[in-house]
């Protein structure tokens, strides 16, 4: 990839700046693998692949800066933000960092939806991306066992109808552009989805949880489908989810989407060296082909799959 002079990059809502470079000094200081630390930057942090490995360079070139010593090596604070606070950071300067967070108005609002959570009420949306992430952190935290349930039915309600707004915005747009605010809201509003559906499981109700994965599938596919690392984790816990909850077949048909869409991925990684993310979604591929040796069993055609599947990824570990 070839940077240009903006070397700029957008953040999900509720983190910064100084967050992320703060996040990649503690990794590289702890010796994190390059795959934890890539989940992290492209789900709490929410950017792409690209802007990721992006990320990672800036905050090296930032820590190379200040130790010249040499004040005009100081980077861009406007082009070059990362850079410049991991410079900042790594001289012992203070950096701004104001609250991210949802505004007053938007917690209220919130939380107001969340009273209005009861037997016999209808749950409500919200276009808000803030709001609707809202409500799924307070439905999640809730220790109301009475009402625990119904806080979730309107977390659902509402990321679902503030992920409809978001696909709205795109148009004719197949998914969102990468690194815009539609991407960087699908990512936030899947990863709520998914905390939402997993209270649903730990309760357990089957059937929510399939609507939640459901759910999940529905933001990924339309905002972030371009991504197959992003898709291939969607289709592969549903999947499973189906296979939990009694229904082989339709876990099997999950999968065989899977291996139908993500074959080329290997046809491309065995004529060149596969990026992260390419590496990540044959993680998912060689899943696929397990979950359909263990529904239907092994045939030629998918062992011969397998094998090449693992062949490249025994040269591209992320580790």
């Amino acid at each position: 990839m070839q940077w240009t002079d903006n070397l700029t990059v957008r953040l999900a809502r509720g983190t910064s700046v100084r967050a992320l470079v703060l996040y990649l000094r503690a990794a590289e200081a702890e010796g994190a693998r390059r795959r934890e630390v890539l989940a992290v930057l492209t789900e709490r942090f929410a950017l792409p692949f690209d802007d990721a490995r992006l990320a990672m360079d800036r905050v090296g070139g930032g820590v190379v800066r200040a130790a010249s010593g040499n004040p005009a090596n100081e980077p861009d604070p406007v082009n070059d933000p990362v850079a410049w606070t991991s410079y900042r950071l790594a001289l012992g300067l203070t950096v701004d960092d104001r609250d991210p967070g949802p505004s007053p108005e938007q917690r209220a609002a919130a939380q107001a939806l969340l009273e209005r959570a009861r037997p016999g009420e209808p749950t409500r949306g919200t276009e808000d991306v803030a709001v609707a992430l809202e409500v799924a952190r307070l439905a999640v935290a809730s220790r109301e066992r009475d009402r625990i349930r119904f806080h979730l039915l309107q977390a659902a309600t509402a990321l679902s109808v503030a992920a409809e707004a978001c696909i709205a915005r795109l148009g004719q747009q197949p998914c969102a552009v990468e690194g815009s605010q539609e991407w960087v809201d699908g990512v936030a509003l899947a990863a709520a989805a998914r905390r939402v559906t997993a209270k649903f499981a730990a309760q357990p109700d089957p059937e929510l949880e399939e609507r939640g994965l459901d759910l999940v599938g529905r933001i990924v596919t339309r905002l972030l489908g371009q991504c197959h690392a992003f898709v291939g984790r969607a289709m592969i816990e549903s999947a499973r989810c189906n296979l939990r909850n009694g229904d082989p077949g339709r876990a099997a048909a999950r999968a065989e989407a899977v291996v139908d869409d993500f074959t080329v991925l290997l046809d491309r990684a065995e004529a060149d060296v596969p990026f992260d993310e390419d590496v990540i979604a044959l993680e998912y591929l060689r899943a696929a082909i397990d979950l359909l040796i263990e529904v239907r069993g092994g045939s030629a055609e998918l062992d011969a799959l397998r094998n090449r599947t693992a062949r490249v990824l025994a040269g591209s570990s992320l580790d």
